[in-house]
């Protein structure tokens, strides 16, 4: 279990600063004018995978009869299912403001990484 606790651990270090790469990439490109497009939309899809596993290995974790607060598993749901509510309500509009939306959701899942670090 000891492996588990820190592959959790060192996966939420890398799911934040990659999306907080992957965030201010998407910001960098909509102030050119870019559009969401392969590379950045392949990006995202990358890191939504690593949020899958993250949170795989985090019911692992519980499974196991380890336990964090509450909001830490808040912070987790909500990490998961960012994406794809994004993806839902953007699927239909200008590719433009998808990249604009994707960056921020992209940061706001950094920054649910801070704060599940941060409860865990």
């Amino acid at each position: 279990m000891q492996i588990i606790l820190q592959l959790h651990g060192t996966l939420a270090q890398t799911v934040m600063l990659y999306f907080l790469v992957v965030g201010l990439w998407g910001l960098f490109e909509y102030a050119r004018g870019g559009e969401l497009g392969g590379n950045i939309g392949g990006a995202f899809v990358i890191g939504q995978g690593l949020v899958v596993v993250q949170v795989l290995l985090g019911l692992i974790i519980l499974a196991g009869g380890f336990r964090a607060i509450s909001t830490h598993y808040l912070y987790g749901i909500s990490a998961i299912i960012s994406l794809p509510f994004a993806w839902s309500y953007m699927r239909s509009r200008h590719p433009r403001q998808g990249l604009l939306i994707y960056s921020l959701v992209a940061l706001w899942i950094f920054g649910l990484a801070i704060r599940g670090m941060v409860t865990a």
